[in-house]
This record gives structure tokens, sequence and C-alpha cells, in this order.
């Protein structure tokens, strides 16, 4: 499984780390698992750590405008009281990433991409009320 999710309660995080090569069919069941887990609550905060992909299977831009549709339908199921990073130290990580928080300008969550672990977590735990798409 290229996704493994982990929850944090002391953190308030939940963290998606990307392992292998990835592809648009692994999201929803990460999504799906971290919904089903007993501890998980729907103001915790998200990062998807992508350091250690591999590669980004068959992704194109309607890809990406497809994955911000199913984060919007998710939002319905959860929620919009979080944060969304996404981690990505290589330029095709970054960049998708990049696409996904441009698209997602519409949606109702903060969303940054960062390079750096500790710039995400840090974004993370700020408190802020003020949606901010700025892009690091």
């Amino acid at each position: 499984m290229p996704v493994k999710t982990v929850i944090d309660v002391d953190q308030n995080l939940v963290l998606h780390l990307i392992t292998d090569s990835f592809r648009m069919t692994d999201i929803e069941p990460a999504w799906k698992a971290m919904l089903a887990d007993p501890q998980f609550r729907p103001e915790m905060n998200v990062l998807w750590d992508f350091r250690k992909g591999t590669h980004a299977l068959e992704f194109s831009t309607d890809d990406i405008q497809n994955i911000v549709s199913m984060t919007a339908n998710h939002i319905k199921q959860r929620g919009a009281s979080y944060r969304l990073a996404l981690l990505a130290t290589k330029d095709l990580f970054f960049g998708l990433s990049k696409m996904f928080a441009a698209y997602g300008d519409e949606i109702p969550i903060d969303i940054h991409v960062f390079r750096s672990m500790d710039e995400a977590l840090d974004w993370l735990h700020a408190d802020s009320s003020v949606k901010q798409s700025s892009q690091s």
C-alpha cells in the first residue's frame, strides 16, 4: 500500500505518508481509512507527506481537478475546520501539489504546499481562521 495513514491525537494531526509509487486511486482508500479510524476527529489537520514517494503515476490536470472535487465532497463529510498541508521535496510532487492548491483555492479549507516538514508543522499548528491560499 503506497499510502500509510497515521493519526496523532496529541498533535491533532492526520498524516498520510506516501511510501512508493502513487496513483489517484490511492487517495480515496486513505480518506476512508482516516474517517473509519476511531481516533479521528473532524477538526484534525491533515498532512500529505510525499517525501518518500517514488513516482506519481497517471496524473493529469484533469486528475488534479478530480482530486479537488473529491476533497470538496470529503469536506461535506467531515467539515472544513482544518488545514491541509502538502509536503514535497521532489519537484514532481511539489508541482502536482501546487496545482492541487491552485485548483483548490475555491474550497473552504486552508491549503499550503511546503518543502520542509518543520515549516509544514509550524503552519498546521498556527492559529488562523482566515483562509490563506498563498504557496511557499
